[in-house]
């Protein structure tokens, strides 16, 4: 247990610095290819931080744990959406901003993939089939940003994101970016080991384990990052991050796993975690849609639904075993 909890203090320390490398990194990239941070947020950050959920899922599917392997990837949503979301806004000095026309693109795509990745599971199994439509989900949707962004680049009136007083070398920006995943991915493979070794040493169920300890863990990447964009009053690159990895745990996480080996899952577990997915997308969507920003209020409801979530998950659908 004290190793364990010396792992957890070592990742934090290490995703807190290289966190805040990282989002600079991202921002570099954005001023130096000229285009909107949230969109860097969206495709390229997000697919660096979901790399922990998709190397654990992976593995775990094809280890012959598909319940956690769908656990992680679900419940990797969950936490986004309200954790890390919601300790970015309550620890932000100004409300968390988005691009309004990215954020309505994204906003129907991560509804609509949650939707699409419920169906195709209601039988108890992600299949190679299913997980073939899921990624098939996510061309599409970068197919829609891709048009977004070519039709915005031509209005007189869209928004200037280089400043040449600002730039910076390539080289500099490339081991900032380099070094913070590195340092982000390390922290959390940490975490994770730690945060699982006291888990089991509480004797909580493999179940809950998937849904929280691990969720949590492998998406510690998204959790530093927003929250150092947030401190940095970059909240285009955080937003973008959560919401780009939510889109990608169910289309590429969920999808490449079941790809690999397909997936199941008891329906008891099913029928919990994707409408609380549902549930805490939806209202975090409902939020920032007035105003297309966040602030410390909704950070606390974001916050609350996840306690509230871990709590009935705890409680009511699979309680600790202390055999």
């Amino acid at each position: 247990m004290l190793i364990d909890v010396m792992l957890v203090a070592a990742a934090v320390a290490i995703l807190w610095k290289t966190a805040d490398w990282f989002v600079e990194g991202a921002v570099g990239v954005a001023v130096l290819l000229n285009v909107p941070k949230m969109l860097i947020g969206l495709v390229l950050v997000s697919l660096a931080t979901t790399a922990p959920e998709l190397f654990t899922s992976l593995i775990a599917a094809l280890r012959g744990y598909p319940e956690l392997a769908l656990g992680n990837a679900v419940g990797s949503v969950i936490v986004d959406a309200s954790l890390a979301l919601g300790l970015a806004a309550l620890l932000s000095s100004v409300p968390l901003t988005v691009d309004p026309g990215i954020f309505r693109i994204s906003a129907c795509a991560v509804t609509i993939v949650l939707c699409v990745g419920f169906l195709l599971v209601l039988n108890g199994v992600l299949g190679r089939v299913e997980g073939g439509i899921l990624l098939g989900c996510y061309l599409t949707y970068l197919l829609f940003l891709y048009r977004h962004f070519r039709n915005a680049r031509k209005q007189p009136n869209v928004e200037e994101v280089v400043n040449i007083a600002e730039s910076i070398p390539w080289s500099r920006v490339a081991l900032l970016f380099g070094v913070g995943l590195a340092g982000v991915l390390l922290g959390s493979e940490l975490l994770v080991r730690g945060a699982t070794g006291i888990a089991e040493s509480l004797h909580l169920s493999p179940v809950v384990i998937g849904l929280t300890i691990t969720a949590a863990g492998t998406s510690m990447p998204e959790i530093a990052t927003c929250v150092a964009a947030a401190l940095k009053r970059e909240s285009a690159i955080g937003v973008g991050n959560i919401i780009g990895a939510d889109i990608l745990n169910v289309c590429w996480v969920a999808g490449a796993s079941a790809i690999a080996n397909p997936l199941v899952a008891e329906k008891s577990v099913l029928l919990f975690m994707f409408p609380c997915a549902m549930i805490i997308v939806g209202a975090m969507i409902i939020m920032m849609r007035r105003g297309y920003s966040l602030n410390r209020w909704n950070g606390a409801v974001l916050v609350t639904l996840y306690c509230v979530y871990a709590l009935v998950l705890f409680l009511f659908v699979s309680p600790p075993s202390f055999h």
